[in-house]
Formats: C-alpha cells, sequence, structure tokens
C-alpha cells in the first residue's frame, strides 16, 4: 500500500497542536482547539484504509492530543448547546489506534447522549461499521441510550465557577489508581463521591487561582480525588478536588473536600502535623495541603514553612 503523502503532515501537525490545559474545572477554549477540528474534520473524508493507514503512524504524544481535543470539545459542546462540538469529540475518538484507547463509558458515552446522536448510523460507520467491535460497542451505547440517559451514567459531574461550566471525570472502578507511593488507596468498588452540599468546585478554583497568584507557586488541573493523608488512608467525603501546587523546589498535594461533619472537618485538620504540611477547615469545609514525599536519598530537604499557604487557605474559607 502506498502511503498517503496527506497523513505524515496531518501527524506532524497534530504533534505541534498547542492546546490548553486539561483543567476541565478551569476551562477556556483557545486557538489551538479550533486548529486541530480542522484536521479532525478534514480525517472524516479520508477512506476507511487511508484512516487505518492514518492511525498507525500516530505517536503517543498526539493520541493524547486527540484525546484532550476530544474532552475539551465535549466540554465547549455542553456550554455552548452546539452538537457540532460533540461530533468533533466523536470523530477525535475514532481515530485512536486501539479500541481501547477510546473511553466507552465515560467521555464517548458523554458526547454520544449529549450530541443526541443515540440514533445516528454515522457514528457507527466512523468507527468501522456494525460489524467491527468499536461498532458494537457504538450501537452497544446507543442501545443504552434508548430511554434517555443523563451525566451520571457516563461517570461525569457538571460544575459551574467562574470560569463557567466544568466537567469532573470520576474514576471507574478499575481506573483507580494511587496518586503517590504513601496515599490514595486502590479500592475495587464504585464508591467515587461527588455530591458536596455547597459550591465545592468554585471554592477549589478560589484556592488554585489564590496559589498561583503567589509569586514563584503553579497549580496543575483540578480533579476528583479520594482524600487521605499519611495517617489517614481514606476519608469519607461528600466530595473532594485535588490539585498539586509546586513551589520552590517543594510539591504539595492540595485537597478541597467537603466532609460529612464538622467534628470531622475539624479532626482531620488538627491531626495534620507540620511535617505533613497543614490543613485549615471552616464548617464541614476543609483545604489540605501535604508534602509530596523527597526520595532522593542524598538530599536532606528542610520542613517547608506553611504559614503562608495557611494564611491564604484561611482567607478563601472566610469568603465563603
Amino acid at each position: 500500500m502506498t502511503e498517503d503523502p496527506r497523513l505524515k503532515p496531518f501527524v506532524d501537525s497534530l504533534e505541534s497542536a498547542h492546546l490548553g490545559s486539561d483543567d476541565l474545572v478551569r476551562f477556556r477554549a483557545d486557538d489551538g482547539d479550533n486548529a486541530v477540528a480542522a484536521m479532525v474534520q478534514a480525517s472524516e473524508l479520508y477512506d476507511d484504509e487511508t484512516r487505518a493507514a492514518l492511525r498507525m503512524l500516530l505517536t503517543s504524544n498526539s493520541k493524547e492530543i486527540l484525546a484532550l481535543f476530544a474532552r475539551r470539545r465535549i466540554l465547549l459542546g455542553r456550554r455552548t448547546s452546539n452538537a457540532t462540538y460533540f461530533g468533533q469529540a466523536l470523530a477525535a475518538f475514532s481515530l485512536l489506534p486501539k479500541v481501547k484507547d477510546v473511553p466507552w463509558n465515560t467521555w464517548l458515552l458523554a458526547a454520544v447522549f449529549l450530541g443526541g446522536y443515540s440514533n445516528d448510523s454515522d457514528v457507527v460507520a466512523l468507527y468501522g461499521g456494525p460489524d467491527s467491535p468499536g461498532g458494537s460497542l457504538c450501537r452497544s451505547i446507543q442501545a443504552s441510550l434508548a430511554h434517555g440517559g443523563s451525566l451520571d451514567m457516563c461517570h461525569l459531574r457538571e460544575v459551574n465557577t467562574t470560569y463557567g461550566a466544568g466537567m469532573i471525570e470520576l474514576p471507574l472502578p478499575h481506573d483507580v489508581a494511587a496518586r503517590s507511593w504513601s496515599r490514595a488507596p486502590i479500592i475495587d468498588r464504585d464508591d467515587a463521591t461527588y455530591s458536596p452540599t455547597i459550591n465545592l468546585a468554585q471554592l477549589a478554583v478560589d484556592v488554585a487561582d489564590a496559589l498561583d497568584q503567589l509569586a514563584g507557586t503553579q497549580t496543575t488541573a483540578l480533579a476528583f480525588s479520594r482524600l487521605s493523608t499519611g495517617s489517614t488512608p481514606f476519608v469519607p467525603t461528600l466530595g473532594c478536588l485535588h490539585c498539586y501546587a509546586m513551589r520552590g523546589s517543594t510539591t504539595f498535594d492540595v485537597y478541597v473536600a467537603e466532609l460529612q461533619s464538622e467534628a470531622d472537618a475539624r479532626r482531620l485538620s488538627d491531626e495534620i502535623s507540620d511535617d505533613q504540611g497543614t490543613a485549615v477547615s471552616n464548617g464541614a469545609t476543609v483545604v489540605v495541603f501535604l508534602i509530596e514525599p523527597n526520595f532522593d536519598d542524598e538530599v536532606e530537604a528542610a520542613t517547608p514553612d506553611t504559614t503562608l499557604l495557611r494564611k491564604l487557605a484561611t482567607s478563601v474559607l472566610a469568603r465563603r
């Protein structure tokens, strides 16, 4: 088979695409999304043989870009009620090389549900037709939505903050993984809970944005997490969001959570020792900063001063 001259430039352009972050709580659309959208739409015109060849050329980085683009497009579609964005997400997922690369039970299910594609045979064709593994899974998903659906089915939660509508992905039972060597236990049942009584996402946004405003501090994406500390492997919550904060040579786990009672929140904040980090509670809500362990045996790092972080958390919680 002669390689299609369009494919190498396609992959090269995908590799050099600059998308926004994977933070779907503090989401902002950008020009990078539109550039990838143009490539994905062009790929829909390729025949099956050319699409198969394209999948073989994709690198791990280009696969990650396609998956991130699809998630960002689904969120943008939800914000704007524009079905075009859901179609672009489905097209992007269809370019992933292997069936197992596609998030069938979460983001793809959401794209089919939110985009109104439960009776669209073109989606099945996009994934290889009804007799292919991908097409068969598509038909199964469409059948599951025949009598209606919800984001809960997709293991997603919609949140609203000053950034607009956002999405939180809850882990499937087999997707639960440790965040570090010392915490976040593996739990083999579907007990991922996000049902806070307050706008926890807004509180987490306020904390993360305030951290980013501190000189020399940078945060990562906000995402669902289970709350755990060095002394308590699993803390029951009504909801918990997490990010990392890099400050100087130290990395902190940042948890913003609503616990089941004020007493639980006070107890947890009192349990965090200075060498672990710091925690502040207000009512049943708690903000926790845990120092990530340093596994470099040749470096004996001093315990960071967390006074500023404690003041920041106290100030943000006071505005709640």
